[in-house]
């Protein structure tokens, strides 16, 4: 299990440093790059976003200069499918960046009880502690600090 989280690692870390001058070239900002295995299949995938949010015909021009780029990859060898895209309305955040983007912004947290069942909390997250591994949100019922360890996603909320 490590070797396969050192390997995603290690790819999402070579992918990034290849694709942030073309981002840049687009003004656009890179949300995040996963390298993901899904059954059989490794998947290579480049969210980017601006301010406002990216569109189909945006996410689609800056698709081919990455491709092209990621041909030039020693590691490319290893993904079986390279997708370019948004991070959507409700971005996944994973990375300590991503959190602090997102303050003062409503997130949907999904925690499992002591039975294994998904449930969700929402608020708005009102601190990050990369040191710690928290955060806090605030509702109408005060705050709430949460371990990331205990989360299953922390997702940005559309409402």
């Amino acid at each position: 299990m490590a070797d396969t989280a050192d390997k995603g690692s290690k790819t999402e870390e070579l992918a990034r440093a290849a694709v942030m001058p073309i981002i840049g070239q687009y003004g656009l900002k890179l949300w995040d790059v996963c390298f993901e295995k899904e059954g059989a299949m490794w998947y290579l995938r480049i969210l980017v976003d601006k301010d406002g949010g990216i569109d189909s015909d945006e996410c689609e021009e800056i698709s081919a200069p990455i491709n092209a780029a990621m041909d030039k990859q020693d590691f490319i060898k290893n993904v079986d499918i390279l997708e370019v895209g948004s991070p959507g309305l409700t971005k996944k955040l994973r990375l300590p960046e991503h959190f602090r983007a997102c303050m003062g912004e409503r997130v949907r947290v999904t925690k499992r009880d002591k039975k294994g069942k998904e449930f969700s909390i929402y608020g708005t997250l009102a601190a990050y502690s990369e040191e710690q591994g928290t955060i806090t949100l605030t509702d109408e019922n005060g705050q709430t600090e949460l371990s990331l360890s205990e989360c299953v996603k922390v997702n940005s909320d559309l409402f």
